[in-house]
């Protein structure tokens, strides 16, 4: 399984593309290939950069979950594979973001704005430097939200 780590700056080229950090391609195992599937983060203004087998496995254990005779399922899973998009690292190293996602993202190609691609264990997360950067926890949240998140927490593989 894929672990991206770090914080990667990139400027949009007037095409709509970025250098893909070298440092991110050398965290990529190799069944990960170079392609990466890229959805519209639900929560946030951003988009998941998943590997393609990160993204296979996902799409899997996400359509078991799914009764295709209850509406509500539908909809979840016609959202759910809407705002995806196929990225395949070309030549350079550059992947091409469409103008549509990158008006999403709040980005306009060929003004020198950057994004952040920020690794995240097994996906990378893009966002735009701005709304990345207004994303950082003061200490006290930080505290908070750790507390909450894994204050009870139990490591499964000890014992």
């Amino acid at each position: 399984m894929s672990r991206f780590k770090g914080d990667h700056y990139c400027k949009v080229d007037s095409k709509g593309r970025i250098l893909f950090p070298s440092r991110l391609k050398k965290q990529m195992p190799a069944e990960a290939g170079d392609v990466f599937i890229g959805k519209i983060n639900t929560f946030e203004k951003g988009l998941i950069l998943y590997p393609e087998n990160v993204w296979n496995k996902l799409v899997k254990r996400t359509l078991k979950k799914l009764n295709p005779y209850k509406a509500k399922h539908n909809e979840f899973k016609r959202d759910f594979f809407r705002d995806v998009i196929e990225m395949e690292l070309d030549g350079s190293g550059r992947v091409l973001l469409s103008r549509r996602f990158l008006e999403k993202l709040g980005v306009i190609p060929g003004e020198g704005e950057e994004v952040v691609l920020a690794g995240q264990g097994d996906v990378v997360e893009l966002m735009s430097k701005e709304k990345y950067e207004g994303t950082q926890l003061t200490d006290e949240q930080r505290v908070s939200i750790a507390e909450d998140v894994m204050g009870d927490f139990e490591w499964e593989d000890e014992e």
